[in-house]
């Protein structure tokens, strides 16, 4: 009983190491396929629609 919650905690451990590796990895591999020009105008995008840049809403004036 009690090595088969040995080896269940280590499936686990081991499922959670190689998750986090790939994610790293997909994760790096992405940011340098997309490029940071991209991710910068997605930040802009973001913020814009946030309401937290620093540029006027013209839209919001018009009203």
């Amino acid at each position: 009983m009690e090595s088969n919650k040995h080896a269940r905690y280590l499936i686990f451990a081991l499922g959670a190491a190689v998750g986090s590796a790939i994610g790293i990895v997909v994760g790096a591999l992405l940011t340098f396929w997309i490029g940071e020009e991209t991710l910068r105008t997605v930040q802009r995008l973001t913020r814009r629609i946030s309401g937290s840049d620093e540029r006027p809403n013209f839209e919001m004036l018009m009203q």
